[in-house]
């Protein structure tokens, strides 16, 4: 009751500092909304109300006024999203994003500009990778796509779209400081020149312990982290009918890992990231529109720690094991090499046809090397190897989107892929969207997604997961498969003010891939694990979002999704799937006078119970969940020139609920001053 009185404070204070905003003001922010354009769901312009999906558009204003430490922290509120940033603030371990219960490594695609940032090697995506500084805008699209974007778009896509110079030149330096030693600092800057638009982002980011621990006394251990990262972005135009984009950054991180229990060495993991690119769009015609895009992704990192060599028993006397460590690195390197080709045919202003061709070169090495002499290191018995895999993909796709009699819409298309390293999938996809009524849409979709199994499952060299456990690739794996329905009713109200969606859905998936279990050849007291194809899966749930302008620049929003994901011979919950999750809360940008401007949001989220289990050689399954994660953040600024925000996470800090110790970080807040210099 105490935490429900001030939610309804943080809502009555918001009210009160958002009330005298103008009728013409509404009516502006009213239009922009719904004139506001989504790309990544058809691969051609639609207005929001009128997009055949599943859609949500996190805008930039949605941005400013979020907490977000990450990328996965702006898409927390989203019903049945939920990023798993596993190690905290820092670049440990690769966050795996869940939507709609469908959590399994890489069945998201995540997009940066339209680019491919799922890794090369595993399908992981490293969301830090990413500033939130730079993003202009995210666009959230759930269900199947791998008809128009192939492996990776069976659960659904997140295009996280950057800024570029804007329309006029400035230097905007800042400064972030926090608690557990955090401090950033950075520089965006804009260069518009012409017709070309130019946007800079760097920043330096300093913490002492990823984790967010201090009750934990794991603090003082070599857990920081630290990483340097820069984004660019430049738009311009050739002529009145071509435009291009051009896009890429880098990132070097190092995160500490404590001290090694058994050699005592420090363990660390260096991690690199380079992206670029490049995209032309260019009209034709009146009836035809030619984009190209070309990118390159490059992974690169060194997990320095201990490795289990081998275990030795003495000649005489009791079998007493010894083992027998070597300091080593696990050197990871990927590249992916992409091209894709689309010709947007315009039949009428009502029938479009899409037809295009991608190609996907892939590289990967891995080895387990070594610390200081650079040696292969044999690996519990293993004989040490090197991965030097590679793989190419062909594609091409094919969609016809048409509007029969103003109100119904639909949309048909298909997809095949053919995989070097293992074979090819066809995946068909079909959407029926009906306008039963001005600003309500009843949408239903039907397709086929997959997943490729990547080439550190099929390849891995043998490498230590602990004691008598090695984990290897597996050559024989074949695609993750998995036929997605879903139904959709949707509907503004009150001149725009109110929005409600209702979405149903069912996925029925075959062949995923788990890690199972053998007794290891190489070591009889060990055991050897391997991905394999042995799941079926069935995921059924519902979600429910509401969104509720109070007065134009304060919104109220409640999310909510029920979920089940099960094993589809045991009828059993799988780990790390809760039934129930939730959001609700407020988020406003409101100016003041002519001078101040003031923005913010608070929101409450929900993450019910689920189990899980540990990758110990003697698993151990708990119950963890039933939480809530409450965040808030307040800003002013003066003339657009002078910032100031301050974000809040885990306010009310729960972490002493049975279950939840090791999943929530303490209390913690950020406090950020930005001053731009426009010129």
């Amino acid at each position: 009751m105490k935490r429900f009185g001030l939610f309804i404070l943080f809502i009555a204070l918001g009210c009160l500092l958002f009330a005298d905003v103008t009728r013409a003001e509404e009516n502006e922010r009213d239009v922009y909304k719904l004139d506001e354009i989504v790309v990544t769901a058809t691969k051609t312009p639609k207005k929001l109300g009128n997009v055949p999906a599943v859609v949500t558009v996190i805008s930039s204003e949605d941005i400013e006024a979020t907490p977000a430490r990450t990328v996965g922290d702006l898409l927390a509120d989203l019903p049945g999203v939920y990023a798993n940033e596993p190690q905290g603030v820092g670049l440990v371990t690769p966050q795996n994003v869940a939507m709609r219960g469908n959590g399994f490594t890489g069945h998201t695609l995540i997009l940066l500009d339209g680019q491919r940032m799922n890794s090369p090697s595993n399908d992981f995506t490293n969301l830090t990778t990413i500033p939130v500084r730079a993003v202009e805008r995210i666009e959230v699209i759930r269900g199947s796509f791998s008809a128009l974007y192939g492996s990776s778009g069976g659960g659904g896509i997140i295009n996280i779209i950057t800024k570029d110079g804007g329309d006029s030149s400035y230097v905007q330096p800042f400064g972030r400081v926090g608690d557990f030693g955090r401090n950033d600092y950075g520089l965006d800057t804009g260069i518009v020149w012409d017709n070309l638009s130019l946007g800079v982002f760097y920043d330096r980011k300093n913490v002492d312990n990823y984790y967010l621990y201090d009750d934990k006394g794991i603090d003082d251990s070599n857990r920081d982290y630290t990483h340097d990262r820069v984004h660019t972005k430049l738009t311009g135009a050739f002529g009145d009918t071509s435009n291009f984009s051009m896009s890429g950054g880098t990132m070097d991180g190092n995160t500490g890992f404590g001290l090694g229990e058994n050699i005592g060495i420090e363990l660390h993991k260096d991690f690199k990231q380079s992206y670029f690119n490049f995209q032309l769009n260019s009209r034709l015609s009146d009836k035809f529109e030619l984009k190209g895009q070309a990118d390159w992704l490059r992974n690169e990192s060194v997990y320095t720690g201990e490795t289990l060599v081998n275990v030795t028993y003495p000649p005489f006397g009791p079998p007493i094991p010894s083992f027998n460590y070597s300091p080593s690195e696990n050197n990871n390197e990927s590249d992916r090499y992409r091209g894709d080709l689309t010709l947007n045919c315009y039949l009428t202003s009502d029938h479009i046809m899409t037809i295009g061709s991608e190609v996907i070169y892939t590289q990967y090495e891995k080895s387990i090397r070594h610390a200081d002499t650079g040696d292969l290191l044999e690996v519990q018995g293993r004989e040490g190897e090197v991965t030097d895999e590679d793989d190419t993909l062909y594609s091409v796709y094919a969609q016809y989107d048409g509007i029969f009699f103003d109100r119904f819409e639909l949309v048909l298309g298909a997809r095949f892929d053919d995989y070097e390293s293992y074979g090819s999938e066809i995946s068909p996809k079909g959407t029926l969207r009906w306008q039963y009524y001005n600003g309500g849409n009843l949408k239903f979709s039907v397709g086929k997604g997959f997943r490729a199994p990547n080439l550190n499952q099929l390849y891995s060299v043998p490498w230590s997961i602990s004691p008598f456990i090695v984990y290897q690739g597996n050559p024989d794996l074949e695609a993750e498969t998995l036929w997605s329905y879903e139904l959709s009713l949707e509907q503004y109200a009150l001149d725009q003010a109110l929005f409600f969606r209702v979405t149903p859905y069912y996925t029925d998936a075959e062949n995923f891939i788990t890690s199972v279990r053998e007794t290891d050849p190489a070591n009889p007291n060990g055991q050897i694990m391997f991905p394999k194809n042995v799941d079926e899966v069935e995921i059924k749930g519902v979600d429910l979002e509401f969104s509720y302008k109070v007065i134009s620049p304060l919104i109220l929003f409640a999310n909510y999704n029920y979920n089940e994901t099960k094993d589809a011979k045991t009828d059993e919950i799988l780990d790390r799937y809760p039934r129930n999750s939730a959001a609700l809360g407020f988020r406003g940008n409101h100016p003041i006078n002519a001078d101040w401007r003031l923005f913010g949001s608070y929101s409450a989220r929900y993450r019910g119970e689920w189990d899980d289990t540990s990758w110990g050689r003697t698993p151990v399954t708990k119950t963890v969940g039933g939480y809530w994660w409450n965040t808030a953040s307040i800003g002013m600024a003066w003339k657009e020139m002078i910032t100031l925000k301050i974000d809040g996470f885990n306010l009310y800090n729960d972490r002493t609920k049975t279950g939840i110790d090791d999943y929530l970080p303490e209390r913690n807040f950020l406090a950020e001053l930005s001053v731009k210099y426009a010129f």
